[in-house]
């Protein structure tokens, strides 16, 4: 039968790394934690973390407590690692943290952390992923960052075999700060982002791409834009200018909003016409009465293409 240590390591699955203890707590939200005591082996106790070169030892100790990372859950249990940093003397880097087998650089989560979070986030919105893995909204981005030279270390390798894409600009914060996007409809996956907006930065684009590639391109969808058209016959004019079903269904949306806000002015100048030629009939109760159901009905019908208008601009519920 193996030890609690043997079974901590296989479960962590860490490479190069020495279990010495692990003990149970419950913090003050009456959630489990396994806190985990490892060091590295002693073949990589001194290395740097960007060049991984052994390195002399600047100092014994960098805290005054031992660090924690956090772990991948085991169920509804947090795990963590803990291990007493130390820094070392790089040639190269100077003085850093000495590397961990089990974590990237200044990441506060292990490996497998920061990889399972960045494959969630290609998937799921970002506040889903935060939610699910209990941590902070911003958090998830710094892991992606940390591992995306992992998952994609060659970025120019998206750029090749690319034949349907598509091009738009999307806001990204207040006071109209914009990035452009270029994603492949066939993988659909993003390809190119930057920030800014404009046949100026759209150019960059087309500029990085090499003559195969841009004769692999055979159909380009967009806004109505004037910038993407013009980028488009000038970089690759044998290709097909769309206009992407997201701004078609959006423009018809639009225009079938309008017409039900000119059906409603119209229903509702309809009413007031009916209630002022009410009011000059004579007092005759026997002649109010046709007039005000056809008052009623016509607000009715006006009430419901208001309803219906509201529906139609009301957000989904997500």
């Amino acid at each position: 039968m193996e030890s609690a240590k043997s079974l901590c390591k296989k479960l962590l699955n860490f490479k190069n790394t020495v279990i010495t203890g692990c003990e149970f707590y419950t913090d003050t939200d009456s959630v489990n934690h396994i806190c985990i005591q490892a060091r590295p082996s002693k073949w990589h106790e001194n290395e740097c973390p960007y060049c991984h070169r052994r390195c002399p030892g600047y100092d014994s100790h960098c805290r005054t407590l031992p660090r924690i990372w956090r772990a991948l859950d085991w169920g509804a249990t947090l795990v963590e690692i803990e291990y007493q940093t130390h820094r070392i003397e790089c040639p190269e880097h100077g003085v850093v943290v000495a590397e961990v087998p089990w974590a990237y650089p200044s990441s506060g989560f292990t490996m497998d952390f920061d990889l399972t979070i960045a494959w969630f986030a290609v998937h799921l919105l970002r506040s889903v992923v935060a939610e699910y893995f209990r941590v902070d909204w911003e958090t998830v981005g710094r892991c992606v960052s940390r591992t995306k030279e992992v998952i994609d270390p060659e970025i120019s390798h998206r750029l090749d075999n690319l034949v349907n894409i598509g091009i738009d600009e999307t806001s990204y914060k207040k006071g109209h700060k914009f990035i452009t996007v270029i994603v492949n409809h066939d993988t659909n996956t993003v390809v190119w982002v930057v920030l800014g907006h404009g046949k100026s930065v759209l150019e960059k684009f087309y500029q990085q791409l090499t003559e195969e590639q841009r004769a692999s391109i055979k159909v380009v969808t967009g806004d109505g834009a004037k910038w993407i058209t013009e980028c488009v016959n000038e970089f690759t004019p044998d290709c097909a200018r769309c206009v992407d079903q997201f701004h078609v269904v959006q423009w018809a949306m639009e225009a079938l909003d309008e017409v039900r806000r000119e059906s409603w002015r119209d229903a509702y100048a309809q009413v007031k016409e009916l209630k002022k030629l009410t009011l000059a009939i004579p007092a005759d109760r026997k002649k109010m009465i046709p007039a005000t159901q056809e008052i009623r009905q016509a607000s009715e019908k006006a009430d419901k293409i208001k309803t219906h208008l509201m529906r139609s601009v009301k957000p989904p519920n997500i």
